[in-house]
């Protein structure tokens, strides 16, 4: 059977298999569409519309279409099994127009690209990624771009990851990020008029999972007890060999890149190179006083120490600071809700780009739940008030009239996610023997922390009133990494120093962590 692709007026066909579902049809075939879920059906991300040869619904689509859109053919790729030839609709995908943070602190300014050579830092998040140009000479950056990690059609997080690829994904997923970064690179250049020939070194930094992905490694040891990496060292190869079958299928202008690429050290299987980089940026390794650094994205990472000693965990945020399993939740497009006020009874948003809200995204959430509780609409427990519990508390409307909502289910997954953050905090602040006051400053990474409104992430209970006026959004620290990395002298030793500084404290079997997450669940 053939099966017919439409999107954004293009028209693609492949051979279809009956034994396999839509989505992973569409997978194989690199045809991107979210699924942050992993195709659970219970995400409700991957919606297609079957032009023709529709399959009947399934229970996991009646729970996201309305009985007029399942008549019109709307169904979920993760539930469709195709047994003829069909015809089905993707519509552009919003999450390309993420607004995606590759800004950090101490960032120079840029200058034209006239330099007589180049290095380029890579970020690969879990949902985002960040390439940017920077120049050898004056160490300047000259040009950066962004774009969606598509590994996200395999699930949202680290763990839907791990899974796919232990479940026989694992090239799929390794070739998917390298086609992201491959494609990425190209970008760069063409956007930047930089001669590729002229690009040195490559500077990668990301999660331990994204770098097992990223290099095809098993990932059968990290998601089971002890959680050991194949390799979480320097890692060096060159940009030849690491993107043979990308320059190989190439059908357009391959870039003359002879350049070596090396994949920064991480610390431990959750707490990967984005944090060593982080820590790297933000001087862990030269500072008298202890400084905390909390990288909030789908995981929640945290470094705490100084040039003498250093603290790192990871705690299960969930992905709700990136607008996963929330109602109306979606990444940080054009026209999520990112700003919330109540005001005499009356709500007020702020959208992305100022454009009609479509949904919510993390800061939203953020902002959401910390109005809900200044205005008793939920209380200490996270109990919604009993006129919006059963329906969940309006925000506003799409332009197509539907309702965005906050429900009871949301309010409990904010509240798993801040608990485990502060948490995680309270635990290392605990091994490390200091209190808030000891703390010298504290750093805010990640596109999430960038934006966060401070207030309201205090005033919810996620971080305490004391780190107040010690607070400080770094941004992308991963990506500025990566940057110093190449730019700085002597500072690969500066980043082997700071690992071998870090020590991890696993939170899992944890009794104070246990007792700090349930604590600090409530809203105070």
């Amino acid at each position: 059977m053939n099966i017919t692709v439409i999107r954004a007026g293009k028209e693609t066909v492949f051979q279809g298999e009956e034994s396999l579902s839509l989505l992973q049809q569409l997978r194989r075939e690199n045809i991107y569409i979210s699924a942050a879920c992993g195709g659970k059906g219970t995400c409700g991300k991957c919606k297609i519309r079957m032009v023709t040869g529709a399959t009947g619904a399934t229970e996991g689509d009646y729970r996201f279409f309305s009985e007029e859109e399942l008549k019109n053919g709307w169904r979920l790729a993760c539930t469709v099994y195709p047994r003829e030839d069909c015809r089905i609709q993707i519509h552009s995908d919003d999450e390309s127009r993420f607004e995606i943070v590759s800004d950090y602190q101490g960032q120079r300014e840029a200058a034209a690209a006239e330099s007589r050579g180049y290095d380029i830092g890579i970020d690969i998040g879990t949902t985002t990624i960040a390439i940017e140009l920077v120049d050898t000479v004056e160490s300047q950056i000259l040009h950066t771009v962004t774009g969606i990690n598509r590994q996200r059609a395999f699930g949202a997080d680290v763990i839907s990851r791990i899974q796919a690829s232990n479940e026989g994904q694992g090239e799929a997923l390794k070739e998917s990020i390298r086609e992201c970064l491959y494609e990425g690179i190209k970008r760069l250049l063409k956007e930047s008029g930089a001669d590729g020939s002229k690009v040195g070194r490559i500077a990668i930094a990301g999660n331990t999972t994204m770098g097992h992905l990223l290099m095809g490694y098993s990932c059968e040891t990290l998601g089971v007890y002890p959680f050991t990496p194949v390799n979480i060292g320097t890692i060096t190869t060159s940009f030849g060999e690491l993107f043979a079958a990308q320059i190989q299928a190439d059908e357009g202008e391959v870039p003359a890149i002879s350049a070596q690429i090396v994949l920064l050290p991480g610390i431990s299987t959750y707490v990967g190179a984005d944090i060593s980089a982080g820590m790297l940026v933000c001087g862990f390794d030269k500072r008298e006083k202890p400084c905390l650094l909390i990288d909030l994205g789908t995981n929640g990472e945290m470094a705490l120490g100084n040039k003498d000693k250093i603290l790192v965990t990871s705690t299960a945020a969930g992905p709700a600071f990136e607008g996963g399993n929330i109602s109306c939740g979606m990444g940080s497009v054009p026209g999520a809700i990112a700003g919330v006020s109540i005001k005499d009874g009356r709500v007020f948003v702020k959208t992305i780009g100022d454009q009609p809200p479509v949904g919510l995204c993390g800061t939203g959430v953020i902002e959401t739940a910390f109005e809900l509780v200044k205005e008793e609409l939920v209380d200490e427990t996270g109990m919604l008030d009993e006129d919006c519990f059963d329906d969940g508390f309006e925000l506003a409307k799409t332009p197509q009239g539907e309702p965005i909502l906050f429900t009871q289910k949301d309010v409990r997954e904010i509240q798993l996610a801040k608990s485990a953050v502060r948490a995680g905090m309270e635990t290392l602040l605990l091994r490390y023997g200091v209190t808030y006051e000891d703390v010298d400053q504290v750093f805010l990474a990640g596109g999430f922390g960038y934006k966060i409104a401070l207030e309201k992430a205090i005033g919810i209970g996620m971080l305490p009133e004391e780190f107040r006026e010690k607070t400080t959004a770094v941004g992308n620290s991963s990506l500025g990494g990566t940057v110093r990395y190449l730019t700085e002298d002597g500072a690969g030793q500066r980043l082997d120093r700071i690992v071998e500084l870090s020590s991890e404290v696993e939170l899992s079997s944890d009794k104070d962590f246990n007792n700090f997450y349930t604590e600090f669940m409530f809203f105070e």
